[in-house]
């Protein structure tokens, strides 16, 4: 069952909006056009510190969520609590990470930084807000959700502890190895979209699977342009990686 919102003009404008524009930075962002996000590997050198950009773009969602989530908190159910504390969890997960484990050497510019928050904060936000209606009892696929969820954040967290000891080893970028690197170019990715599917299996929102849906698209973009970016700087980087999906994508 797939929970759809009163079709009010608003929530059709919300959601066509958010879906549209959601394609549009995919695509700014895949052929470095308008709306490119400058992070990472792909940062111009211009900004404020990538670790003070991370922080607020992790941050201010659990800001917007716990804002949207406030009306019913007190007297939320078990479902309402589970699908808020994993929206929080995902993003109390990323701001220590950003804090503590991660080595950065980029920065992100403003306008990046700008454009995520507000994309993070509106999924964070609306999911919350959408929270107030839920699935009449835990179900299968609630549980199941439950459990892809922590797979996901596991799976996400050891994989990015890879690329952080890489670094730690020898300074500047280098071939991951280690855990699904050996298939993918981006298995952080990928676990970050098993993490989101679960939230979706909890939420059951028309707007958590557009969200899912948007992040899986930019994610793959993303993939491809870093299997790009690593074929152009290591002559020996394996040809079999795919950039997602192990095995298929």
């Amino acid at each position: 069952m797939l929970i759809s919102p009163p079709w009010t003009l608003f929530n059709i404008i919300f959601h066509i909006g958010f879906a549209a524009t959601g394609a549009f930075i995919i695509y700014s962002d895949y052929y470095d056009k308008w709306a490119a996000l400058h992070y990472s590997k792909f940062s111009k050198g211009a900004g404020i510190p990538t670790r003070l950009g991370l922080f607020v773009i992790y941050f201010l969602p659990i800001v917007a969520a716990t804002i949207f989530a406030w009306s019913y908190l007190p007297v939320a159910s078990l479902i309402q609590w589970v699908v808020y504390s994993a929206v929080i969890l995902h993003f109390t997960k990323r701001v220590l990470e950003t804090l503590f484990l991660h080595k950065f050497s980029g920065t992100v510019d403003i306008k990046t930084a700008a454009m995520i928050t507000t994309i993070y904060s509106i999924i964070a936000g609306a999911i919350s807000y959408f929270n107030k209606q839920t699935i009449p009892a835990m179900d299968f696929w609630f549980y199941t959700g439950t459990v892809i969820f922590i797979i996901g954040e596991l799976g996400s967290f050891y994989h990015h502890k890879l690329l952080v000891d890489l670094r730690k080893e020898r300074d500047g970028y280098h071939i991951p190895q280690g855990g699904l690197f050996k298939y993918v170019t981006c298995p952080h990715y990928f676990f970050e979209l098993v993490a989101w599917f679960g939230i979706v299996l909890l939420s059951r929102h028309l707007f958590t699977l557009i969200a899912f849906l948007v992040a899986a698209a930019y994610l793959t973009a993303r993939s491809i342009r870093t299997h790009q970016w690593y074929h152009q700087r290591f002559p020996d980087y394996p040809a079999d990686r795919k950039y997602i999906v192990p095995f298929l994508f």
